[in-house]
């Protein structure tokens, strides 16, 4: 009866984790560029349960003496928990600063107070001092137009230095500034920027800081081939309605635990204060 508490409580655990997964999930429905999180489980060794009083077999098989009544799960575990990089849909804005990647693997590069993030969110905006920033403040960082280091792949090398000059965008508070298919920043119709968009050979290189926030991990991070597309926006890779769904069945499986353990515990009432006196 232990062991279907412990099995019953380990489950409870997983769909804890997964109920703050989903949660997480759809807190982010309007998190531009955010991606799922979700988690893999896995199943804990199972037991196989003998009659060990009982070796009578018939007919007789000297090898095989504990004849086997069946398998026991002992629950499960979270073995690890992934973000899902699928591309989310584009959502038209018609507004000149927003742009969207095509390129599933790329990020944009911004500047942050922890150093140089990576994220998906392409909703830009012009702040009191001309730079170009994200709607949390952070720099966006480009090339000059052209760029005198196109021909290097490498945007950070193996430790996470710069290996090509890259800065803030600064315009003017009358020019007019619009991105184009290229990720140029075209102030009063001149090319004068080329926003830096990195992709990393490992998805596993790219962890989670925030909501759509990423800090490299290790390893290099590349240029990235693909267009932007102007005046769009990513919206979050998941549906509100699969989201809710699995909720509602994080959620009866928890009771269904739940209930298994209040069941365990009645037994094991009635054999500490039932059985336990009648043997006296």
């Amino acid at each position: 009866m232990i062991r279907g508490i412990y099995t019953s409580s380990a489950s409870m655990l997983c769909e804890v984790i997964r109920q703050d997964m989903i949660a997480n999930n759809l807190a982010n429905v309007d998190t531009a560029g955010y991606k799922r999180d979700s988690g893999i489980f896995k199943e804990l060794p199972t037991m196989v349960l003998r009659k060990v009083n009982d070796g009578q077999l018939y007919p007789p098989r000297p090898l095989y003496k504990f004849p086997k009544i069946g398998k026991l799960g002992t629950g499960v575990i979270l073995d690890e928990s992934y973000t899902d990089f699928a591309i989310g849909k584009f959502e038209h804005t018609e507004n000149d600063l927003d742009c969207a990647l095509e390129n599933n693997k790329a990020f944009f590069l911004i500047e942050t107070g922890q150093g140089v993030r990576f994220t998906r969110d392409g909703i830009f905006t012009v702040d009191q001092e001309g730079f170009l920033t994200t709607m949390h403040g952070d720099y966006v960082l480009a090339e000059p137009e052209p760029p005198p280091e196109a021909g290097n792949a490498v945007l950070l090398d193996a430790d996470g230095k710069p290996a090509i000059e890259m800065g803030r965008i600064q315009v003017g508070p009358r020019d007019t500034v619009l991105i184009d298919r290229d990720g140029r920043i075209v102030v009063n119709g001149e090319p004068r920027f080329r926003m830096v968009r990195g992709q990393a050979s490992d998805r596993k290189a790219f962890r989670k800081e925030h909501s759509n926030h990423y800090v490299r991990a290790y390893g290099e991070v590349r240029r990235a081939d693909g267009w932007v597309k102007p005046g769009y926006v990513e919206k979050p890779n998941f549906s509100l309605v699969e989201e809710m769904v699995k909720m509602i069945e994080v959620s009866r499986a928890y009771e269904a635990n739940s209930k298994v353990v209040q069941a365990h515990d009645s037994l094991l009432d009635r054999v500490v204060n039932s059985v336990g006196p009648t043997r006296r």
